[in-house]
Order: structure tokens, then sequence, then C-alpha cells
């Protein structure tokens, strides 16, 4: 069977992250790129209900080295891959992605960074991205004061991580996903 990947984002400024109608980074500099794996989270009540988006939990696997912005086109996409064979391709582990108890998607990067972030846009993983797939997002500093190093973050080239329109049960649905993450400082 062959493995049938989407075509690479077209859209992008000076050939840095794809941005596919999300806003451009402006004067913020590229710092790290990295690989996503885990689990978008929903939240079901009852079965026939619809699942309540609750957050996701990643490990970030550093792809600094192979997606940098002059390479980036070379790779149809590379959560797509990671998504589809279920591979991390020996990347080293650069940190993780969850939600606050609050609700605040939160990254760390270790002794490299901190992130404490809100949602300033997103839009639909393009046509051709696995489907389904969860949207593309642009996420800032949420000024709590808590970031350190990294002032904004890009999900793109999402594969995976949407829930089935109706839960079957009452419970936590876990839905596996894949995304690239540009950390921005």
């Amino acid at each position: 069977m062959a493995l049938a990947l989407p075509a690479p984002s077209t859209t992008s400024v000076q050939n840095t992250v794809p941005l596919n109608g999300l806003p451009a980074p402006g004067a913020l500099n590229l710092k790290y790129i990295t690989l996503g794996v885990g689990t978008q989270n929903y939240s079901c009540s009852a079965a026939g209900v619809v699942p309540v988006a609750i957050g996701a939990v990643a490990d970030l696997y550093d792809a600094s080295l192979l997606l940098s912005p002059a390479k980036s086109s070379l790779i149809p996409s590379f959560a797509a891959v990671a998504y589809s064979t279920h591979t991390w391709f020996g990347l080293p582990t650069l940190g993780h992605h969850w939600f606050s108890a609050s609700g605040v998607p939160t990254f760390d990067l270790e002794t490299r960074g901190f992130l404490s972030a809100k949602k300033v846009a997103n839009v639909p993983a393009p046509t051709g991205s696995i489907s389904p797939s969860v949207d593309w997002l642009f996420l800032q500093d949420d000024g709590r004061g808590v970031s350190k190093n990294l002032k904004a973050v890009y999900r793109v080239e999402t594969a995976g991580g949407v829930a089935s329109a109706t839960c079957s049960s009452a419970g936590v649905i876990k839905v596996p996903y894949a995304a690239e993450y540009w950390f921005y400082g």
C-alpha cells in the first residue's frame, strides 16, 4: 500500500513558517522548529453529544536542522510522515506541550524557553492535509509574565487530531496527532 502525503504548503513569508492565512511573525526571530507528537483531548458528557476540546498533550522533538527555513520546502509534510509511520526519526526531545488546569496552552522547551500562550488566530488545515486534521494556529505570549525566551508559536502542517462528530460514550477521548511547531522569540 502506498503512503499518500499532502503536498507542501506554498504560503510562506521569506521562506519561513508556512502560514496558510495566519498572521506573519513580523519582527520576531525564529528560534526552534519542532515535531510535536501526541493527542488532542476531548470530553464527552454522554453518548451522542458533540465532543468538547479540552486541550492537548505532546512531546516536542527538535527538528530544527531537518526543517530549517531553507529546507522546509523539501519535505512535503514532516508531521504527516510522523503521523502515518509512527516514527519520530530519532530526533532528540526538546520539550513538552500541555494545557494548564485553567486551559492555558503551555510549551516547555526545558532550559531553552517556556511559553504560556493565548490563541491569536486559527485557520483550517489546508486541502490535501491528512483528513481530518486540526486547525493551524498562531499563539502568542499571554502576558502573565511567566514566558521565558519565547514570544510566539505556530502549529502548522497538522496531521490528525480531530474527534468524531459525536461521542460513542461518556469520558475523555484522546485522538493522536502530529504537527510542526515553529517557535519565535
